[in-house]
């Protein structure tokens, strides 16, 4: 009888020991409180939270590479639309009925205009970083220190034919005419670099929507390994709630029996 009573008070401490736990996941909505709940899966799991923080940071890289292009961009189309004007300017100005104070005003107008391409490369940057120098621009899009963890936006450079431009007159139907090739040029420069850059920001956004989804599935990854499967707990607790009624009303059972033992005994 002691024997029985012994593993009867065993096995109920045991029940109410597992129905603490069941309550403590089921209060957290986690599987895993603590190491002892399961260690390895613990491991696994802080190994994909950081993963997933990794990656919501490169992302992010993403997200300045993309304003980095699109800043570039809209500055070469402002810049574009200049060199599509100077052109004008330059074919008005090569017509042989023109008089010298009208090619004066086409050409001041040409010069202002330069010097307005001119300013806007020199000024477009983001965070303080130029953007029409010509540096590349490289982004981490990976989170290691691996190559393929980094995209190189190449850098967009139109100083040398803008330059050229810059040189120009149009004060002169001959000058005019000879700034026509320097403007193509230009426009041309202006045109291939735009190609470059949505080239990139293709690659980029392509790299963006990868790192979404890997995101997505260690963040997915880590829940199945961490968070608590609810339905299986209550199932637990109401399995634990039967057997510790059970347990307790035995205990009480033979409690009572003892007692009864002892007053006849008396």
């Amino acid at each position: 009888m002691a024997v029985d009573s012994i593993r009867n008070t065993r096995q109920l401490n045991k029940t109410l020991n597992d129905q603490k736990n069941v309550f403590e996941k089921l209060a957290s909505g986690k599987r895993i409180n603590k190491a002892s709940d399961d260690a390895a899966g613990l491991a696994i799991a802080d190994a994909l939270a950081s993963s997933v923080r990794s990656l919501g940071r490169a992302s992010a890289n993403v997200a300045d590479a993309t304003s980095v292009i699109q800043i570039a961009d809209g500055a070469l189309q402002q810049v574009g639309e200049i060199g599509t004007r100077l052109k004008e300017l330059a074919i008005q100005s090569s017509n042989g009925t023109l008089s010298d104070d009208q090619r004066t005003a086409l050409n001041n107008e040409f010069q202002a205009l330069t010097a307005e391409a001119q300013r806007i490369t020199a000024s477009t940057e983001f965070n303080g970083k130029q953007l029409l120098d010509g540096s590349d621009t490289a982004i981490q899009v990976g989170t290691d220190s691996d190559a393929n963890s980094q995209i190189v936006i190449p850098g967009a450079n139109i100083s040398g034919t803008l330059t050229d431009i810059s040189s120009q007159n149009i004060g002169t139907q001959a000058g005019a005419s000879a700034a026509l090739a320097s403007i193509d040029s230009f426009v041309t420069a202006v045109s291939s670099t735009r190609g470059e850059l949505g080239a990139s920001q293709a690659r980029i956004e392509t790299a963006g929507n990868n790192i979404a989804v890997e995101r997505e599935n260690a963040a997915a990854a880590e829940s199945r390994i961490r968070d608590a499967d609810i339905a299986e707990l209550v199932s637990q607790k109401v399995k634990n709630d039967i057997l510790t009624r059970t347990g307790t009303a035995i205990a009480a059972q033979a409690n009572q029996t003892a007692q009864t033992v002892l007053k006849l005994l008396a």
